[in-house]
This record gives C-alpha cells, structure tokens and sequence, in this order.
C-alpha cells in the first residue's frame, strides 16, 4: 500500500508546481525548458513532423496494401504490429510536443521531448524487424512475390525506419536550456 502511494506521489509530483492564484485559477511556477538551436524551432519541428509523421503514414500504408499481410507469419506480424502502436505513439507524443512551443514546461519536456528519440529508435528497429520478416516470407515462399505487395510492404518499411532513424538523431541534437 506504501509502494503504491509513493509510486502516485511520483507520478504526479509534477502538481506541486501549480499554484493557485487571486481568482482561483491555478498557475505553473515550475521549471522551464527553452529551445536554444541554431536552426529556427519552427523548421525543426516540420522536420519532425516530416520523419515521424511520413514514417508514421508509412507503416500505416504498408499494413493496408492488399494481401501484404493476409495470412503471415508470426515473425511478421508481431514486430509490424508493435511497430504500428509505437508509430502512432510517435504521432501522439509529437502533438504534444508540438502543442508546447519553443518554451516547454518541464514534466512536458520530460514526457515528450526526452522520450521521443528512444522511441524513434524503438519503432525504426520494429520497422526494419518487419521488413526483414517479409523478406523472409517471401523468399520462403519463391522470390517471386517480390515484385508485388510484399516487395511494397518492404520498401515502405525500410523508408519508414530510415523516416523514424532520422527524427531521433534529429531530436537527440535538439538543444534545450532548463530556466527556473
């Protein structure tokens, strides 16, 4: 029961941060992290948005081509599935990112901008597993599915992880300044 309420008070610690003010309304004093690249954020983040979300966009189109995955392999279909959550995942953490500006608060730079490149990381690995089990797939199967959807299936999926490798060195090399 005490690991429990310690696990809570962590969880939400960033709370303590808020204060309420005259009116009412609560008000965050907390830390801050501010943006400090060379390149502008706005050119940065349609970066990021380029590599996530056309990888993101990838993965999704190479679950959809006809027949890519009709009846596959165990060894395929897990680590695209794995890979489709954690694109998606991607997507959601990169709005909310975004959402923040070039000043982020700073449990929203913890929950976004620090998370971010080991999830890249993450779902380019997936991405490039998928592709190699279509692969596998299709040479068990006689080369000549290659040419088709399957070939497609694994273009898309080596794009997408080159997409996703890219916006984690991308956002590793993002340099933000703590201010109290």
């Amino acid at each position: 029961m005490a690991d429990r309420d310690k696990k809570q008070k962590k969880k939400h610690a960033y709370l303590d941060d808020f204060e309420k003010d005259l009116n009412g309304n609560y008000q965050y004093r907390g830390a801050h992290y501010r943006y400090a690249g060379e390149r502008p954020h706005g050119r940065a983040l349609a970066l990021l948005w380029l590599f996530c979300g056309g990888g993101a966009a990838l993965t999704v189109a190479a679950g959809v081509l006809p027949g890519a995955t009709a009846r596959a392999p165990i060894y395929l279909l897990l680590p695209y599935m794995a890979a489709l959550v954690s694109a998606l995942y991607t997507v959601v953490l990169l709005v909310r990112f975004t959402r923040g500006g070039a000043r982020l608060r700073a449990y929203i730079h913890e929950q976004t901008a620090q998370k971010l490149p080991s999830l890249c990381t993450l779902t380019a690995v997936l991405c490039g597993l998928a592709a190699v089990g279509q692969g596998v797939t299709v040479f068990l199967n006689g080369a000549q599915l290659l040419l088709g959807t399957h070939g497609m299936f694994i273009l898309f999926e080596v794009l997408s992880c080159a997409a996703f490798a890219a916006a984690a060195r991308l956002v590793k090399a993002m340099p933000w300044e703590r201010e109290e």
